[in-house]
């Protein structure tokens, strides 16, 4: 009886913990929207950040939010590299594929603003089908996504391809709009029309261009009738709808039409704002009315300041060229040569200014990986504590009901304690993290991969009631011990590339044998038992007796990552070690015939994390180390690039 006590108490705290969470979701939704309506992206990231460590947002919401949150800090490698990684995961909820789509909207909808048309088909495509199959293929990110694919095929020369998307879009968006004609939905269709009307005509299809602009008109009258329809959004795009139409009017030759056209636009409250002047210029440019365009584009520089529109290349093109096009075209030869003047200004500045956004970007994401890796082990380790606490609690349960609340009690009690902890050291190793970002370029994979063998195992063994048999229990054992060393093995790595920046002289203060140095190199390394390249050791008379005072371990430590290089770089073949005199000397000589250094790499392969084939594992500090180790112990590595069968490493020691 006391022990089916104890498992429904369980149970109801189980319920307790579910409701909890429920609750704790729907707050964290609260919180991820306040954020969102206050266009405060700072707190949108750390919020994100700590709502998912907590379990109250799913990875595929956080990954869309960080997206957002940077794509509106116009930080747009990081937006897309986070909504790369919410497509990327399982969808396994309606909520989930509410964000997938959305993710895979704004990622499709930035790289074809970049101008990527096959990246963006490859985004795009696999998207439209995931969301056609679970049958919500009549929402605004389903339609959008389609329209991004039809805008790709234009520009990619398949117009009719393109045509049969955008008749499916606007088939879309009028079924949705006479579904649920809302502000939303009529806000999404007339943009995604826009859209489609904006890349005919970059296009110069203007028949396509006129017959959209009607599409546009037809949305507008029934945007109209709403009784929530804004005044000032309504205006604003009568004005552009009128825009576009002159423009497509002017390129098929119908210049009365579109001078109408454009004259039902200065009608408009939009077109008299600097805006909406600004937008007038294509127009015209294009009826090579140069005087008019001239004089809007003086108020130019004033809306880049008022948007702080960064000094990029895309800007210098679409905003500056046609300013001097058109002061051209009006003869204002001064304005024209000042402003070509201040796109060569620009021109140096928006290149540093694209170098150092590029840097700073990827230097954030690498941070942030190793973020990341911080938040699983968090999860992990909570995860880990939880399931003690459980178990510690259903045996004080058994013994005696009331132990048990008190120490349910501690135990949360230990959790938040911890928790705190960790969130403290968190903070910690973010800022040592961007002392360290080179090395996390390199590193993060190769320790992501035992992190994630661990993890899963952890969860195996510690699900509750899963029994295991005795093999396969070994086996995981075996698997978890594996990766564990490997792990140490990395950390090894990184103390031992702390030390080699060192100039520090190490202590010499050992005589032993060279051939000693060999031996104890050639065990370390494990070569003799490696099972793809045959091993060969070749002693001199005169080095088998030399007795060299030097430093034993770091000696045999630099000549066994030579012979680790050997073997990794050797698919099938043979690794030879040369021991040999030379005049006060000791020479190491390792040889293989794996891959080879080309001879313009003889030094750079000595730098710190380099690897030329990226399809070997390792971090690329081996050699960086094992010279160190012989400089610093008053000899040195070289690459003899006279050695064409593979490579050929040449370490020397003093021999007193």
């Amino acid at each position: 009886m006391l022990l089916m006590l104890a498992i429904a108490i369980i149970f109801m705290a189980s319920c307790g913990e579910r409701k909890q969470a429920g609750t704790s979701t729907s707050q964290a939704d609260s919180l991820i929207a306040a954020a969102y309506q206050q266009h405060d992206y700072e707190q949108l990231l750390l919020l994100t950040d700590e709502l998912q460590g907590s379990g109250n947002l799913t990875d595929m919401k956080a990954n869309y939010w960080r997206g957002y949150a940077y794509s509106r800090q116009r930080k747009m490698r990081l937006a897309e590299n986070y909504w790369k990684k919410a497509v990327a995961l399982d969808v396994s909820s309606s909520e989930d594929m509410d964000y997938y789509a959305k993710s895979a909207n704004r990622l499709a909808a930035l790289l074809l603003l970049r101008g990527e048309y096959e990246a963006t088909l490859r985004a795009a495509m696999p998207a439209v089908e995931k969301i056609e199959q679970t049958g919500n293929d009549y929402n605004s990110d389903y339609v959008y996504l389609l329209t991004s694919i039809g805008c790709c095929q234009l520009r990619l020369g398949n117009p009719q391809e393109a045509e049969s998307s955008f008749q499916e879009v606007y088939q879309k968006y009028k079924h949705i709009i006479d579904t649920d004609g809302n502000v939303s939905n009529f806000n999404s269709a007339i943009a995604g029309i826009i859209t489609i009307t904006d890349n005919y005509l970059s296009q110069k299809n203007f028949e396509q261009a006129r017959v959209w602009t009607d599409h546009l008109e037809e949305f507008l009258l029934r945007y109209e009738q709403l009784p929530t329809a804004k005044a000032e959004y309504l205006d604003k795009q009568w004005a552009r709808l009128n825009l576009y139409r002159a423009c497509a009017l002017e390129g098929l030759g119908f210049k009365k039409e579109a001078s109408a056209a454009y004259l039902t636009a200065l009608q408009t409250s939009y077109a008299k704002t600097s805006d909406g002047l600004l937008e007038a210029t294509s127009y015209l440019m294009s009826a090579h009315r140069w005087v008019e365009a001239a004089r809007n584009y003086e108020m130019l520089d004033e809306q880049m300041n008022k948007y702080n529109i960064a000094p990029t290349l895309d800007n210098i093109q679409h905003l500056m060229l046609p300013k001097f096009r058109a002061n051209m075209g009006a003869h204002r030869n001064d304005s024209a040569l000042a402003v070509g003047a201040r796109i060569v200004q620009r021109l140096d500045s928006a290149i540093v200014w694209n170098q150092q956004d590029d840097a700073a970007e990827l230097a954030t994401i690498y941070n942030t990986q190793q973020k990341e890796a911080e938040i699983a082990q968090q999860k992990a380790d909570l995860a880990r504590q939880r399931f003690v606490a459980t178990s510690v609690a259903l045996v004080l349960v058994i013994v005696f009901f009331g132990l048990f609340i008190y120490f349910r009690h501690l135990a949360a009690k230990r959790l938040e304690h911890a928790y705190q902890k960790l969130e403290i050291a968190n903070a910690k190793a973010e800022e040592s993290s961007r002392m360290k970002t080179v090395f996390i370029q390199q590193i993060s994979h190769e320790i992501r991969t035992p992190l994630n063998i661990l993890s899963g195992f952890t969860q195996i063994i510690t699900t509750p009631g899963l029994e295991l048999d005795d093999a396969t229990r070994q086996d995981v054992n075996q698997k978890i011990t594996e990766n564990t060393s490997r792990i140490t093995g990395l950390v090894n790595k990184m103390l031992e590339l702390s030390d080699a920046s060192s100039r520090s002289v190490i202590e010499r203060n050992d005589s032993v044998l060279a051939i000693q140095i060999a031996a104890q190199a050639a065990e370390d390394s494990g070569i003799s038992n490696c099972q793809h390249v045959r091993f060969d050791m070749q002693v001199t008379d005169e080095a088998s007796a030399a007795m060299l005072t030097t430093n034993l371990q770091q000696a045999t430590r630099a000549l066994s990552l030579l012979l680790d290089n050997g073997q990794k770089f050797t698919k099938e073949g043979t690794v030879v070690l040369k021991v040999n005199m030379q005049p006060s000397m000791a020479e190491f000589v390792v040889e293989d015939t794996g891959i080879g250094v080309p001879e313009n790499e003889a030094e750079h392969i000595f730098e710190e994390f380099v690897q030329l084939d990226d399809y070997h594992e390792g971090t690329g500090i081996g050699l960086t180390v094992a010279r160190s180790i012989c400089r610093r112990l008053g000899g040195d590595v070289v690459l003899d690039t006279t050695y064409s069968g593979g490579a050929r490493f040449v370490m020397t020691l003093p021999s007193a």
